[in-house]
């Protein structure tokens, strides 16, 4: 079924994003797929995470079916003035960033008291919906919770919040979010069929859809390098799949030490690298001492062959480029898809949450990927670290080719008539036939 013809009657819904990129982002991919197909989606932002949106508003300034809403974020006496973004903080603020976002309660509810036509659902990030479940409860509308991890390991799931070992949660995030009308995950139903049909068996319904790969709407962020600087550096790189992309998103932040061995690791391993560096957000204090300050003089003595990019980067384009071979990461679901996508192979360091289910997937079960080390307080071997980042290049490797079949397997579900292409289409259907409170 064409997208064209899936266009009913004018459906409007609101997105709550998780203030986080790699959870706005793969949010925004989603909103974009039912704006094509006739879905009116409204975004509830904080003044700051406004930017993402504007690549999505261009390619839909022709409708209206992309609308904001811009609330300011509730102060909490323990976030840093200005932090409206966990890249803006460590994760020992997760909570208070919770707390903070669920003030927006009451705004939200007059804002849809007084709307013309206002939502038939919230699109809400599993993160939020300690608050927003209730909140669409007391609006007589639906819940869609937005799942931008791995989080349907149907074993581990339960255990998956218990593990964050926070009073606040007493299984009421997971509560909500499997009580919630619908699911929205972001893989394909072909990566491990048995746990989504798991995860539907605790839902207790078939209103889950896996959606992803999806097609990325245009990156945009407070780059800390021009764009066409970077890729004019890729470009110049005289081999294919030459270059290391190192990256941990925007939420970890790695320790002083844990700098030290990476970097070590990347001098003594000869490789083309590029080197991506949370910058640690103002006024957060650490228990671990400095964070993310690449060691004294290392950017001078890899002039050339290395390229340090202290802030934003546009991850997803970089990772598609030829030259770029493997990709040293945290295993952050969003990660992992971007490298699937960009044909890349995966080393794995995984810190927390789910990136630990992530790595007993693409590397013990699948055999996909390249373990490097685990924990968020590791620090790596330099030495045998160099060793891996040097082999990781090498087009032979078994896991390479394994990961270049799943590869095909995700592109074929986001073609049309593919099981993410369908899912999406009956997740529109289905939002089309809700009607409002």
């Amino acid at each position: 079924m064409s997208i064209s013809s899936m266009r009913k009657k004018n459906v409007h819904i609101l997105a709550i994003p998780w203030p986080a990129s790699g959870h706005i982002l793969p949010m925004i991919d989603v909103a974009h797929q039912l704006a094509l197909r006739g879905i009116t989606i409204t975004f509830a932002v904080t003044p700051k995470n406004l930017y993402y949106l504007n690549p999505l508003k261009s390619l839909h300034n022709k409708t209206t079916n992309i609308q904001t809403l811009v609330l300011p974020l509730p102060s909490h006496p323990s976030l840093p003035a200005g932090s409206e973004n966990m890249q803006d903080v460590t994760q020992d603020y997760f909570l208070y960033m919770v707390e903070a976002l669920s003030e927006l309660y009451d705004p939200i509810m007059q804002w849809f008291k007084s709307h013309t036509c206002p939502p038939v659902a919230i699109l809400t990030d599993a993160m939020n919906t300690t608050w927003t479940h209730p909140l669409a409860s007391a609006l007589g509308i639906k819940t869609i919770a937005f799942l931008s991890s791995n989080q349907y390991i149907a074993s581990s799931i339960w255990s998956y919040y218990k593990e964050m070992k926070r009073e606040f949660f007493n299984g009421e995030m997971l509560h909500n979010t499997i009580e919630s009308w619908g699911l929205v995950l972001t893989s394909f139903s072909e990566l491990h069929t048995k746990s989504f049909d798991a995860f539907k068996a605790i839902a207790k319904h078939d209103r889950v859809w896996d959606v992803s790969p999806l097609v990325p709407v245009e990156r945009s962020g407070p780059a800390a390098m021009p764009s066409h600087e970077v890729f004019a550096w890729l470009d110049s790189c005289p081999v294919d799949k030459s270059v290391v992309y190192v990256g941990f998103g925007t939420e970890i932040t790695l320790s002083k030490q844990q700098m030290e061995a990476l970097g070590d690791g990347l001098e003594k391993s000869g490789v083309r690298f590029i080197w991506a560096v949370k910058k640690p957000g103002k006024g957060v204090e650490s228990e671990s001492g400095d964070q993310s300050v690449v060691p004294n003089g290392f950017e001078d003595r890899v002039a050339g062959r290395g390229l340090v990019i202290k802030g934003w980067v546009p991850q997803s384009m970089i990772l598609k480029h030829r030259a770029v071979g493997s990709y040293l990461c945290h295993l952050g679901w969003g990660s992992l898809f971007d490298g699937l996508m960009g044909g890349v192979l995966l080393l794995t360091w995984p810190m927390q949450c789910d990136q630990f289910m992530n790595k007993q997937l693409i590397v013990d079960e699948l055999g996909a990927a390249i373990p490097v080390c685990e924990g968020l307080g590791t620090i790596p071997d330099s030495v045998k670290l160099a060793q891996i980042l040097a082999d990781s290049l090498h087009l032979n490797r078994p896991e390479r080719i394994q990961w270049m079949k799943i590869r095909d397997k995700a592109l074929n579900a986001a073609q049309q008539g593919g099981s993410s292409y369908k899912a999406l289409d009956d997740l529109a259907t289905q939002i089309s036939n809700l009607t409002p409170s």
